[in-house]
């Protein structure tokens, strides 16, 4: 059976993704890893804020997993659901080439030009770093 991963963020992008990868997933009868990358918080930070932050960036990841859950059942699609923490493009091109993906879906929330080179693009980064095929997809208008 062919293997999906869709990497979630919560945002509208990733809502994107996770509606054309469960699409994929029942026109192709494959199942699908959604995946949410927690990012790493500096050690830089210490203590308590250190703490504060990374459990932050944990629910977070948490809270677009319960969201795709319930995308999924409503798409009817077989469906594995992961936290992993780290660099959200280098996790989600890790994961997919790991399980032997056979595509990855990520969304964008589009920024392009000065504003993409200066925030980093997730999509980018997967595109660039993962062996498998990758479709992009666009944050609706």
């Amino acid at each position: 059976m062919a293997t999906i991963v869709v990497g979630t963020d919560g945002s509208k992008g990733s809502e994107a993704a996770l509606s054309e990868g469960f699409d994929l997933a029942n026109r192709l009868g494959a199942k699908v890893l959604v995946v949410a990358v927690a990012a790493h918080v500096s050690d830089l930070l210490g203590g308590a804020v250190y703490e504060h932050k990374a459990s932050e960036h944990l629910n977070r990841a948490r809270g677009a997993l319960d969201a795709a859950r319930t995308m999924a059942d409503e798409a009817g699609v077989e469906a594995e659901f992961e936290v992993f923490e780290g660099d959200a493009g280098e996790e989600i091109a890790t994961i997919a080439e790991s399980r032997d993906a056979d595509l990855v879906v990520v969304g964008t929330r589009g920024h392009g030009g000065i504003a993409g080179s200066l925030l980093g693009s997730v999509s980018a980064d997967v595109v660039r770093r993962s062996k498998r095929p990758v479709v992009v997809v666009h944050e609706p208008s």
